[in-house]
């Protein structure tokens, strides 16, 4: 079984800079706000062909008035009970204090391997390293995260002090991002799969602020499912935490093959739900919208809400999945849809296919145009997947009104029959409009 590796210490003494650079990542959140850090971040360290999992917990102990200290807490512990190694990080410019000291009494309790790193070495103290050893920890390193000094050294020791990990690395079937507005039941979501409270979860918007990647098995597939945090109107978007939250959902999205769009029933299909979805349109992934709560719908809600999406043609071709987190209804339809799409993302497109269905399509339709040359489209190939990237040659095409560009992406879609793609079409014309 794989080893874990926990960073745990009190809130802002950089935790996440030592994971970003131990990992080569910027997968956690840094920045000088107490308690950015909510849920427990994971990723792989690896030594040659050894790997363990580094968990970057949230800060213990953050300022009394954030009503998610006794969660963020609850968190650290089961890091630690889940943790065959503990890195406890704490911050040479303050010193030790009270919060350190309580820490320091809860990890010797637990009686886990304990390294202790001091970090911000670079920084002047008036006490210095040596007053940490009345923490009662032999194994320390001092560092500095910002001059990335001596972080080297974690590692080294690290695997020193695990064994050998013969366990061979799972492979990941699909990246799947989960987008919505706060409060959604992204978070839930996730947890359903897993049959466990793994994730912050909470009725108060932006819980989560970073974005979570969490391993699903399903029937013999392994799925890296990313909780986003809840993207807002750009007229709500007022603190550093909040932008970054944006940033890293889209930089999610971009990485993922496929998009779970959920949505609220209750407060259903407003501007911001639209505008969402046109950006996971303009990326191209995959999509499937998921209605959260369903199990609060009765039938004749659940036919309005169906129809109200069909009435968007720009969302038209997305599957629709009646779901509820909160009582783990439709599990098993979501993930025969996810393997459906992501099917359909890796569809073969023949050239042969493709201009038989542009021939039906401008003898159905004509190309319109005004002026002296017309548009002739001679002939389409794909150009890639995910999206699904169609491209035309022929003469003037640069002319086609986007209109007409709707018509061939909807009549492409309807022949294709393959639910929850995006399509994308590009026009190349020859230099010589004679020819």
């Amino acid at each position: 079984m794989k080893k874990v590796v926990s960073l745990v210490g009190r809130a802002n003494v950089g935790k996440s800079s030592i994971f970003n650079m131990l990992t080569q990542s910027r997968k956690a959140i840094v920045s000088d706000l107490e308690g950015l850090t909510r849920d427990r971040k994971i990723s792989q360290l690896r030594d040659g062909l050894n790997e363990v999992d580094l968990i970057d917990t949230g800060g213990f102990f953050s300022s009394k008035e954030d009503q998610f200290e006794e969660q963020i807490i609850l968190q650290a512990y089961e890091a630690i009970y889940n943790s065959d190694l503990l890195i406890f990080v704490v911050d040479n410019k303050t010193g030790v204090t009270p919060y350190d000291e309580e820490i320091a009494r809860i990890l010797r309790k637990s009686n886990k391997n304990i390294l202790l790193v001091i970090n911000k070495i670079d920084v002047k103290s008036s006490d210095g390293p040596d007053i940490f050893q009345s923490l009662g920890f032999k194994e320390q390193i001092l560092v500095s995260a910002s001059h990335n000094k001596n972080i080297s050294e974690i590692k080294k020791r690290i695997f020193e002090q695990l064994p050998k990990n013969l366990e061979p690395e799972k492979d990941i079937f699909a990246n799947i991002c989960i987008l919505g507005k706060p409060n959604v039941g992204k978070s839930s979501t996730i947890n359903s799969f897993l049959k466990e409270e793994r994730l912050i979860v909470s009725d108060t918007p932006g819980t989560t602020i970073d974005s979570i990647d969490t391993e699903v098995s399903y029937k013999g597939k392994n799925y890296l499912f990313i909780d986003t945090a809840g993207v807002r109107k750009k007229s709500k978007v007022t603190q550093k935490e909040e932008k970054f939250s944006i940033i890293k959902s889209f930089e999610s999205l971009e990485k993922s093959d496929l998009c779970l769009f959920l949505l609220d029933p209750t407060n259903f299909m407003k501007d911001q739900d639209v505008t969402l979805l046109n950006k996971s349109l303009s990326i191209g992934r995959g999509t499937i919208i998921v209605i959260n709560k369903s199990d609060l719908l009765s039938k004749e809600e659940i036919k309005s809400i169906h129809e109200k999406i069909k009435n968007q043609p720009e969302f038209k071709n997305f599957p629709v999945v009646f779901y509820s987190a909160k009582e783990k209804i439709g599990i098993r339809d979501l993930f025969n849809q996810i393997y459906r799409v992501l099917e359909n993302t890796k569809t073969k497109l023949s050239t042969n296919k493709l201009n038989l269905i542009l021939k039906k399509a401008l003898e159905h339709k004509p190309v319109p145009f005004k002026g002296k040359f017309k548009p002739k489209i001679r002939y389409v190939h794909k150009g890639g997947s995910n999206p699904h990237t169609l491209i035309f040659h022929g003469n003037s095409l640069e002319k086609i009104e986007g209109s007409y560009e709707r018509f061939l992406k909807n009549f492409y879609l309807k022949h294709l029959r393959l639910d929850g793609i995006h399509l994308n079409l590009k026009f190349l014309s020859s230099k010589n409009p004679f020819k």
